[in-house]
């Protein structure tokens, strides 16, 4: 895997000069023309026989309709002119052409996802969305539908723009447990969330559809208190849908099927009967495939992305502010929005030498790359016995410390660390999972100054990172 700095450009010009059917240049045109007659819409979808009939199944997946919808005039009168734009260009977005998807079969070797993977969790997670919105108030079924189909754009142009190095992310988010969306942060400098949101402003969707794609993975709570409660709803909404979804292996989008008590607890709905709904909806997409162009397979045959379920761990809270960066004890966190706010400013002119300890090639490369974007000087372990050589001759600021390393693991490297007096002003961040919390304590004890368990999001650990730069520079 060869990463270049600005692939994060190279990414969105790809995602920007996709070859569309003419179809969906003549539907953006005809969207973006405020004096065009709604009826061209449907005109123009109704010129193409394949794309109207697909368009018309896929609106069928709605919930709340009196009866099937058989043409693409039904759908517009009772979806509406923003929900039909929505299905008509996610349609032509997929490649569901015969030749592109014979040529997509999936690898069952590689923690790798299909096109049709993709294409049916999208679906899924619009059908899922949309009957959780009928059961609330002050929420269009049929936009948090769309908003729920185009969730996960980013991720389909992530698979057609680089797909080598979207599929290294994946492997990596499977292998070392930490969110998909991090992962492609580090493989790629962008993650679907920015990749979809940028689309959908080529494409001038309306702001709440926007902001689903954007806000999708953020737990309710964190939401800016200003946004609207419909918005917020609908984010909650397609979020519950996406994990649901991913639970029950209605396609994949790459995240592990861990469904949060918040959100059911924020939308104020119950748990009991939706297993039945859910395998309901998956049976009805898997009837579907030939319709939109895929094979009928075995289902014994079919192969998903599984990553390994794991006890949901929250980032430990630490009450005691330092004021020097002795061993066991914490730089405290900045405000979360001021946090957020200088991700990536870094005014001091020193730079930080950080030593990376990963002995996952793929994770350690990715995340060397990205800290060296954000300005910071990297050096590099692959195991324990490497690390101590590097931290005896070099001058190391802070280290992220995986625990489980070769010839010596992170246990070992802190008790001998805890043997130089002459390091006490060097600052050790342990990044593991799975540790129990007598290794948490344990680790604190031997000289660590705190643990981060994985998965870790990107933007938390940059705030650590600079908490600690703050104080050692």
């Amino acid at each position: 895997m060869t990463h270049r700095p600005n692939l994060h450009d190279e990414i969105c010009e790809r995602a920007a000069g996709l070859t569309l059917p003419p179809v969906a240049a003549h539907i953006l045109e005809i969207s973006r023309n405020e004096r065009a007659p709604v009826q061209s819409l449907v005109d123009v979808i109704t010129t193409d026989q394949l794309l109207a009939a697909r368009v018309i199944k896929l609106a069928n997946f709605a919930t709340g309709l009196p009866q099937r919808l058989l043409t693409v005039s039904q759908a517009m009168s009772v979806m509406g002119l923003d929900a039909l734009k929505a299905l008509a260009l996610g349609v032509t977005t997929f490649p569901l052409e015969a030749g592109s998807i014979e040529a997509d079969r999936f690898d069952p070797d590689a923690a790798d996802m299909s096109i049709r993977q993709i294409w049916e969790h999208s679906i899924g997670c619009a059908a899922v969305a949309a009957r959780i919105a009928v059961q609330l108030d002050h929420v269009s079924p049929y936009q948090t539908f769309a908003s729920g189909f185009l969730h996960d754009m980013g991720r389909l142009l992530l698979y057609r723009c680089a797909r080598e190095d979207f599929c290294a992310a994946i492997n990596v988010a499977v292998a070392k447990s930490i969110p998909l969306s991090e992962a492609e942060t580090l493989a790629l400098g962008i993650n679907h969330v920015t990749l979809g949101e940028i689309w959908a402003g080529w494409n001038q969707f309306p702001r709440d559809i926007r902001q689903v794609i954007r806000y999708h993975h953020e737990r309710p709570s964190t939401l800016l208190e200003s946004m609207e409660t419909e918005i917020r709803t609908m984010i909650a909404i397609v979020q519950l849908a996406d994990l649901l979804c991913e639970s029950r292996d209605i396609g994949s989008g790459g995240d592990p099927g861990i469904v949060p008590k918040e959100l059911w607890t924020t939308l104020r709905l119950r748990e009991e009967g939706w297993p039945d709904q859910l395998e309901s909806i998956k049976r009805e997409i898997e009837a579907t495939r030939e319709v939109f162009g895929f094979p009928k397979e075995d289902p014994n045959k079919t192969q998903s992305i599984r990553r390994p379920r794991r006890e949901q761990r929250a980032i430990p809270k630490h009450q005691k502010r330092a004021v020097d960066v002795a061993r066991g004890q914490i730089i405290p966190f900045p405000a979360r929005n001021e946090g957020e706010q200088k991700t990536h400013k870094r005014p001091l002119t020193r730079k930080l030498t950080i030593l990376l300890v990963e002995d996952h090639g793929s994770l350690c490369e990715m995340l060397s790359l990205y800290l060296m974007r954000c300005g910071y000087n990297v050096r590099n372990a692959d195991n324990g016995e490497i690390a101590l050589e590097i931290l005896a001759k070099e001058e190391i600021h802070l280290v992220l410390l995986d625990l489980m390393l070769p010839r010596l693991d992170g246990f070992a490297v802190l008790e001998q660390l805890r043997e130089q007096p002459k390091r006490s002003t060097l600052y050790i961040i342990v990044v593991s999972a799975g540790a129990s919390e007598r290794d948490r304590n344990k680790v604190l004890e031997l000289g660590a100054n705190e643990y981060m368990p994985k998965p870790f999001h990107l933007n938390r650990l940059l705030e650590r990172i600079h908490a600690v730069e703050k104080y050692l520079l």
